[in-house]
């Protein structure tokens, strides 16, 4: 067996076993949130987890050029709308080929399962159904764009305080030399301009 072959096992060992990590950690996140009596509590302990879930995720999408970022997102979708099965939403993919370096690929995961997450849980009232896309493209410039639209109630900025969710995200896009504008209305836009 050639050397290659040797290191591409083990690599992928590796990437198995790193996933499995993720995983447990984010059930046992899930489980003690489930233990828990204070909903705050609560609620952070399942955004933990959520977040550590997400990171695992990418390790199936590791590849010698990188993250297959785009083959992530497509994998996250149905994930996140699971997340919260209580609404009537889809979540959609649209996106380009798109590899991430290692560093910048968990950064771009956390940041899209937080625009996804805020879409669905604050852009829709009650049981309305709707629909979350997600699209990645390539920008005139050749930096990337990462964009969330939904079709949801949207918000007034002068109103609204910035929750840990924005703030969050703003913090991120700092670590990948992005550019995060969000674009009330009637619905909803996030974008986040990055250089890979």
């Amino acid at each position: 067996m050639s050397d290659d072959n040797t290191d591409a096992r083990a690599a992928s060992e590796m990437r198995h076993r790193m996933a499995n990590t993720f995983q447990l950690m984010s059930a046992l996140g899930r489980m003690r949130s489930q233990r828990s009596g204070d909903p705050e509590a609560r609620r952070q302990l399942l955004w933990m987890a959520d977040a550590i879930g997400s990171l695992g995720a990418l390790e199936r999408h590791r590849t010698p050029e990188g993250v297959d970022f785009t083959s992530y997102l497509v994998e996250m979708a149905p994930v996140w709308r699971r997340r919260h099965a209580g609404r009537q939403t889809e979540v959609r993919v649209s996106a380009i080929p798109v590899f991430a370096p290692d560093t910048a690929a968990s950064t771009l995961a956390l940041i899209a399962q937080e625009l996804v997450g805020n879409a669905l849980a604050h852009g829709y009232l009650a049981d309305r159904p709707g629909m979350v896309e997600i699209s990645l493209t390539q920008a005139a410039d050749g930096r990337h764009e990462l964009t969330v639209t939904d079709d949801g109630q949207g918000f007034d900025p002068e109103r609204a305080r910035e929750r840990f969710g924005l703030w969050f995200v703003r913090s991120l896009a700092a670590q990948v030399r992005g550019e995060f504008v969000l674009t009330p209305g009637p619905s909803c836009t996030a974008r986040l301009t990055f250089s890979l």
